[in-house]
C-alpha cells in the first residue's frame, strides 16, 4: 500500500512540473472580400487563449488596419505578427490603423505601430481613454460620424452611441458592405455579453438599433471576438441585452 501511495503522488507531482496552460495561438488572416481580411490574434484569460478580430484593407495605396493585434503593454507580439505578414504577402505600407475603443485588445500595439511609422487615429474619447489606460495616444482626430478615402476605397467611422463602452465605433466599408463591429457587436456563437465593467447596458440596445438602421444592408459583420456573420450578429446582441436585462434582479 505505501508502495502505491508513493506511485501515485510521483505521478500526480510529475504532471503538476509538466502541466502548462494552453499554448497561445500564432496571427491568423482570413480573406472576407477581395482585398479585405480579418486578422485574428489571441489574448489570455483564466489560462485559455480567447481570439480577437480586425481589418486589413488592401486600398491599392497602402493597407488600413481596423484595430491592432491584442497585445498589452510589455509584450506587442501580436501586432508585430501582423505587420510582418502585411509586408510579407501584401508588400504594401501601412498607411493608417483605426482602433474602435481603448481596451487592450483594440489597442494593445499601438506601440509597435508607432515604432514602424503607421499613424493610428480614433475618436478624441478613446484617444483620452487610451492614455488613461497606460497605453500611447491614437492621434483624436475622428468625429462622430465621418467618411475618407483611401486608394480610392471609402471607409466611414460612425458612434452609435455608448455601448460596450462610452466610446466604442463601429467601422464600414460601403463598397463591400462589411461592417466591423467591433466589441460593440456580440457573435452569434457567444451566450453572453463578455466584460461589461465598462458598459452603458442602459443604452447600448438603442445604440445597436441606430446601427442596424444605418448598415442593415451588410453583407458581413465582423465582431470583436469568435465568429462572423451576417446581420443576425446584431439581431442576438440585442437579444443577449434582453436577457440580461430579463435576469437582472429586481429591487
Amino acid at each position: 500500500m505505501r508502495k502505491l501511495v508513493c506511485i501515485c503522488l510521483g505521478l500526480l507531482i510529475a504532471y503538476a512540473s509538466t502541466a502548462q496552460p494552453s499554448p497561445k495561438p500564432k496571427l491568423v488572416v482570413t480573406p472576407i472580400a477581395d482585398r479585405v481580411y480579418v486578422h485574428t490574434t489571441y489574448g489570455m484569460y483564466k489560462g485559455e487563449p480567447v481570439p480577437s478580430n480586425g481589418l486589413i484593407v488592401n486600398t491599392g495605396d497602402g493597407i488600413v488596419l481596423i484595430d491592432t493585434g491584442w497585445d498589452t503593454k510589455d509584450d506587442t507580439d501580436n501586432t508585430q505578427q501582423l505587420l510582418r505578414w502585411v509586408a510579407d504577402s501584401l508588400r504594401q505600407p501601412v498607411r493608417l490603423c483605426i482602433v474602435t475603443h481603448s481596451h487592450d485588445d483594440k489597442v494593445g500595439g499601438i506601440g509597435a505601430l508607432r515604432k514602424a511609422g503607421v499613424r493610428v487615429v480614433s475618436t478624441p474619447l478613446t484617444a483620452q481613454k487610451t492614455v488613461q489606460a497606460g497605453y500611447e495616444s491614437p492621434d483624436g482626430i475622428l468625429p462622430n460620424d465621418t467618411t475618407f478615402t483611401i486608394g480610392q476605397v471609402p471607409i466611414r467611422t460612425y458612434f452609435p452611441g455608448a455601448g460596450h463602452t462610452s466610446d466604442n465605433i463601429v467601422v464600414w466599408l460601403p463598397k463591400q458592405q462589411i461592417l466591423h463591429g467591433g466589441c460593440f457587436v456580440k457573435s452569434v456563437s457567444v451566450f453572453g455579453l463578455g466584460y461589461i465593467g465598462e458598459a452603458n447596458l442602459s443604452a447600448w440596445g438603442n445604440s445597436v438599433r441606430r446601427v442596424m438602421n444605418q448598415f442593415g444592408t451588410a453583407k458581413l459583420v465582423i465582431p470583436g471576438h469568435e465568429e462572423w456573420g451576417d446581420t443576425k450578429a446584431l439581431e442576438h446582441t440585442l437579444q443577449l441585452l434582453s436577457k440580461h436585462a430579463a435576469a437582472k434582479p429586481q429591487r
